[in-house]
């Protein structure tokens, strides 16, 4: 295995992690806050959902890119829905204040972006190069 191979392997796993931490938080809210919000609730749900199959696909060869890809998607859906949800509402919710769960979604998601876009361009530069 080479460097570029060792490191899109460790920034896929890192990825994987990543989803796990922003799927927990979500399962998290949705029990303390969210459970009896229409749309948003549900929404936290899915959003954890998604992030578990994306974990699965990651684990297999086959599946990895586009379960990368997912989570990405995932993760930055869950970001942008934030940033509306703090300004003009997400169907009928206003965020206020920044608590600590959301920081660390906010965290786990922007780490999930990052490392995941990472792995995806390493691994289409070294099949380029080939």
């Amino acid at each position: 295995m080479g460097r570029g191979d060792a490191l899109a392997t460790a920034a896929y796993a890192l990825g994987a992690i990543s989803l796990g931490g922003e799927a927990a938080v979500h399962v998290q809210q949705y029990a303390s806050l969210l459970h009896e919000v229409r749309w948003i609730g549900p929404l936290f749900l899915a959003n954890a959902a998604g992030c578990l199959v994306a974990m699965i696909g990651l684990a297999y060869g086959r599946t990895r890119a586009l379960a990368a890809l997912a989570g990405v998607v995932i993760s930055a859906l869950a970001l942008g829905s934030l940033a509306v949800s703090y300004g003009h509402g997400l169907f009928g919710w206003h965020e206020g204040g920044f608590r600590t769960a959301i920081a660390i979604a906010v965290i786990t998601e922007m780490c999930s972006v990052i490392l995941l876009s990472g792995a995806l361009t390493t691994a289409a530069v070294r099949r380029h190069a080939h």
